[in-house]
């Protein structure tokens, strides 16, 4: 049975898969929807969706619009792109570097990013990146505590300080 529309030979390209990874971050770190994004560029969110997938091509004249509409250099698509694919050419993308590259960019990842990128005050931004790195330590690498370790949660001295002001308060609401 004839597919409808066109086929392709070769599969996704990974260059455009790249780019449309990028967009797909850059989109989630604004805190926009497909729709958001489609409607501000005149596109469907469906097309937008095939861009992001790396279904379809981005062409370099909408690459612009992207990267104007984001307020980034066109070359934010592009970054890390060389180094992976040296990495692959070479054989030497472990799992672990696959695995971790996934949850970067994973939606959870990207939000916690948007909203650390919110925080204004030096100080919780410390303390939210020394918390984030202890529980990181506390972990046996599989994201489970080390059995038989106690795992206590200290809080930051910059939490601590803020805490008497506003009690009852989060730190987000302080």
């Amino acid at each position: 049975m004839k597919r409808r529309g066109r086929e392709k030979k070769e599969g996704l390209n990974e260059v455009d898969v790249f780019v449309g990874q990028r967009l797909r971050e850059l989109r989630m770190l604004a805190g926009l929807s497909q729709s958001d994004v489609a409607s501000a560029l005149g596109l469907t969110f469906q097309q937008l969706q095939k861009y992001e997938r790396g279904f379809n091509r981005v062409s370099a004249s909408r690459l612009f619009k992207l990267a104007q509409f984001f307020r980034v250099p066109v070359s934010v698509f592009f970054e890390g792109l060389e180094e992976r694919h040296a990495a692959q050419e070479a054989g030497t993308a472990s799992p672990q570097a696959e695995e971790s590259e996934g949850t970067l960019r994973s939606r959870e990842a990207l939000m916690l990013a948007r909203y650390f990128q919110n925080i204004r005050d030096p100080q919780i931004r410390g303390a939210i990146r020394e918390l984030a790195e202890r529980c990181a330590d506390q972990t046996d690498g599989a994201g489970d505590p080390v059995v038989g370790e106690e795992v206590d949660v200290v809080e930051p001295a910059a939490v601590r300080g803020r805490r008497g002001r506003s009690a009852g308060h989060s730190v987000g609401q302080a």
